[in-house]
Parts: structure tokens; C-alpha cells; sequence
């Protein structure tokens, strides 16, 4: 399952912020990819997610596969403020 959203994030991606989504990333089986630009890092990595470099009004594409799939890329896209 693949969606893009437009981030709503108040400042640069802070490690709390971070942290949260690597947390509750990890707790989906489904694999959970983070692409930016060229980009692409595991969403249950504390420094993937860093790496990332998110920021408020960036575009950026969720990637998940697995049988928890749907329910990860809601969650992942609410918490990036979709």
C-alpha cells in the first residue's frame, strides 16, 4: 500500500517526534517505509525516521506491506499530520 501526503509538522522533525513514530511503527508487522525525494528509510528506525529530515508542507510517500498494512499508513499519515 503506497500514499503521499503533505506533511503538517509545526517545525523540523524533532528526535520525541521521531521517536513516537519509530515506536508505534514498530508495533505493525507490516514492513513501513518513509520516502522523501530520493529518500527511502524504515519508519520503525528512531534514525531513519531522523535521517528523513522531514519538515512542515513536504511532500512525502508512505510505503507499507504487510497484514497490517492499511491500519500503519493510517496511523503513520495522522501522525505526520495529514
Amino acid at each position: 500500500m503506497e500514499l503521499t501526503i503533505k506533511t503538517s509538522i509545526p517545525e523540523a522533525m524533532m528526535t520525541r517526534q521521531a521517536a513516537q513514530i519509530a515506536t508505534r511503527m514498530s508495533a505493525y508487522h507490516a514492513r513501513v517505509l518513509l520516502r522523501r525525494q530520493n529518500i527511502t528509510v524504515n519508519a520503525k528506525s528512531l534514525m531513519g525516521v531522523l535521517s528523513a529530515g522531514l519538515s512542515d508542507g513536504q511532500c512525502v510517500t508512505i510505503l507499507a506491506e504487510g497484514p497490517d498494512e492499511a491500519q500503519a499508513v493510517c496511523e503513520l499519515a495522522r501522525m505526520l499530520g495529514a
